[in-house]
């Protein structure tokens, strides 16, 4: 899953292209019919090819990644490392050809630097696959690459290529989409931010993860991207589910500064938001998004701190 660095700035005189670029993850055929036609053409007659050279790919990024991998007692590779190894593969396309490819995986590369040539597309995107993961994998003008089939289950083949349309590999359509995976994939329990009003319309969601942990978010580019390219709809949209509990907000509304004096205010006042940034153009101003996410980063960083200390004592 792709995140928003903490390093990343939205550039003051260009908002409208940053968010474009944080919907470039979107999973979908873009230029379909011509991207149809050059797959059939150049790489539908070699997929065995494909697959050779994905799987050598593939096995190079492992090579370079594992050393990487967090220590013992993280989950073992390749669990949960879907974007690193994506991004991995798809960068090396970009460079000169490897010079230890098999016969079969050479033909593929060949294939590969054909279709681009005219015209083929190669990105990586993230979404939901098949209603259960979220996933990132390529799209090769009208394939779906999957360079990381196995890191949720590691007895799958780490390669599936498949016909883009037979994949189930489709956008997140908002935050209730957004949420349901993350709790069944994740396990994370996903509530409104009616705690901060004030970044509700940015990160509208409470993250609580199996151990306990709290964060707001989602601080992924995509999601930041589909609810300001729609003027903070998904957001509003998200934040009008019911006040959180009296307990809950009892618990959590003490970490954090700056909070709302009671669930059913933050609720109102989190809509309130939505409407009010909606009408002064705020989805545009990266002043206004720039500071939201600094702010939403320090308040996860207190949050980290604070759930951290009974832990450490």
């Amino acid at each position: 899953m792709s995140s928003v660095t903490a390093r990343e700035f939205a550039p003051a005189p260009s908002m409208s292209e940053y968010i474009q670029g944080l919907l470039e993850e979107t999973p979908e055929v873009r230029d379909s019919e011509r991207q149809r036609l050059l797959t059939d053409r150049l790489l539908t007659p070699v997929l065995p090819s494909l697959e050779a050279l994905f799987r050598e790919l593939r096995a190079a990024a492992d090579a370079r990644l594992r050393p990487l991998h967090p220590a013992p007692g993280a989950k073992p590779w390749p669990i949960g490392e879907c974007l690193q190894i994506s991004e991995t593969v798809r960068r090396r396309l970009d460079g000169p050809e490897p010079a230890a490819l098999s016969p079969a995986a050479a033909e593929g590369w060949a294939a590969v630097r054909a279709f681009r040539a005219a015209g083929g597309t190669v990105r990586r995107a993230w979404g939901d696959l098949r209603g259960r993961y979220f996933q990132n994998a390529l799209i090769v003008g009208a394939l779906y690459v999957d360079v990381s089939n196995d890191t949720v289950d590691p007895a799958k083949p780490p390669v599936e290529i498949l016909p883009f349309d037979a994949a189930g590999f489709r956008p997140i359509a908002g935050f209730g989409h957004y949420a349901r995976i993350a709790a069944s994939y994740w396990g994370q329990r996903v509530l409104p931010n009616h705690i901060l009003p004030d970044l509700a319309p940015y990160l509208p969601l409470i993250h609580i993860s199996p151990a306990g942990r709290l964060s707001l978010g989602p601080l992924t580019r995509y999601m930041l991207g589909l609810t300001l390219s729609q003027g903070f709809g998904p957001s509003e949209r998200a934040l009008a589910s019911p006040a959180l509990s009296a307990t809950t907000f009892a618990s959590f509304a003490p970490l954090l500064p700056g909070a709302a004096a009671s669930a059913e205010a933050g609720r109102a006042d989190a809509l309130a938001r939505c409407r009010t940034y909606r009408a002064e153009g705020r989805s545009l101003c990266a002043e206004s998004y720039n500071r939201a996410l600094a702010a939403g980063r320090e308040a996860n960083r207190r949050l980290e701190r604070v759930l951290a200390l009974p832990q450490a004592s």
